[in-house]
């Protein structure tokens, strides 16, 4: 019993899985396409929502584009993801003026523009779009 007590005590500085799988297979950047299908819940290939709409406002004068989302095909799910594990982006202006917030949910990471060209740019005269990328807004 002395050999089992003098192993559990031993220090590991190693993670456990070394020697298991080479570390350099571990380090990525990009997510398999299988993985990625594999996770997302979403009936399409992305999704977003509008959060907030700046223009509108919150008096009711004007018809708010809070709720909008996108594309046509998604559902109430797909809405939900965008909502919980979305960036945040913000479609603007020429002049940076901010017209709305938003989530957009795009595992495959292939649909940044989505939003400004499935609605922004049509219904509020959007010119860009913007993510929120440590504490500030970068152009896509």
């Amino acid at each position: 019993m002395g050999g089992q007590s003098e192993n559990l005590s031993e220090s590991r500085s190693e993670p456990i899985f070394a020697g298991l799988i080479p570390v350099n297979e571990l380090e990525t950047d990009e997510v398999p396409d299988a993985l990625v299908a594999e996770f997302s819940s979403l009936t399409t290939p992305y999704c977003w929502v509008i959060t907030e709409d700046v223009v509108a406002g919150y008096d009711g004068a004007e018809p708010s584009a809070v709720g909008k989302f996108g594309p046509d095909q998604a559902v109430a799910d797909d809405v939900a993801e965008a909502l919980t594990a979305g960036r945040f982006f913000r479609l603007v202006d020429g002049k940076t003026r901010e017209l709305a917030i938003g989530r957009l949910y795009d595992p495959s990471g292939e649909n940044e523009l989505a939003p400004l060209d499935d609605f922004g740019r049509r219904n509020l005269g959007a010119l860009n779009i913007e993510f929120r990328s440590e504490g500030d807004w970068r152009a896509a």
